[in-house]
């Protein structure tokens, strides 16, 4: 039976999710919001805090998992219409990197699509075929990571000012949280973008060395 890739990618990420949740929630509770913690006795605050990151990863889980990938692609990539990295597999992601001869992977995989949904379905079943290499791998890990790093720092971008406010806090406060979780979300859709090329080419640069097919590609 074959691994879900995705699904234990995204298993493995989880505790860098939960560790950016941690940093955010101390920047703020501590730098930008300082009189949030200030109003309540230190014990009840540890207590609480305590039970704040027990929960925390079910928390994550739910921002995370209420968008599709299409979703979170648009979230990654700002563009509504063919969001995916795969959808510029053949036309731009190929071509730019140094690695990959075109002419090759032309002859190894056949005719190479243009149409960004037509390049995203060949370059997935590309993909499928060369999943458990260990550079794909890599790269799909830190792809999802990124991705969806950027979807929660949207979701915290919009959410914690407003629970800020609601909870006491000044509004420049919330503004400047609102601020840090934008930069946030800035550098998370980089490293995504950065993340998804990475795995669009390293698929494409082994398809463009070797000829793979369904029966000599092993299993993940």
């Amino acid at each position: 039976m074959k691994v879900d890739t995705d699904r234990s990618l995204k298993g493995m990420n989880l505790k860098w999710l939960v560790m950016l949740a941690v940093f955010d929630m101390v920047v703020v509770l501590l730098f930008i919001a300082p009189e949030l913690i200030n109003q309540a006795e230190w014990s009840q605050f540890i207590i609480n805090r305590g039970l704040a990151v027990t929960i925390l990863p079910v928390l994550i889980l739910l921002l995370t998992g209420v968008l599709s990938h299409n979703a979170k692609a648009i979230i990654v990539y700002w563009r509504v219409k063919n969001p995916m990295p795969g959808c510029r597999a053949f036309t731009d992601h190929g071509p730019g990197d140094a690695r990959i001869d075109m002419v090759a992977l032309k002859r190894n995989v056949g005719e190479l699509p243009t149409d960004p949904v037509e390049q995203n379905k060949k370059w997935f079943r590309l993909y499928k075929l060369v999943s458990d290499d260990k550079a794909v791998i890599e790269a799909h890990k830190m792809y999802l990571m990124y991705r969806d790093m950027a979807a929660m720092s949207m979701l915290l971008m919009i959410l914690v000012p407003i629970v800020m406010y609601v909870l006491g806090a000044t509004m420049s406060a919330s503004w400047i949280a609102a601020a840090c979780f934008m930069l946030q979300f800035i550098v998370c859709c980089l490293g995504a973008r950065n993340s998804g090329a990475r795995l669009v080419c390293n698929v494409l640069s082994v398809h463009c060395t070797r000829k793979v097919t369904a029966a000599k590609a092993s299993p993940a």
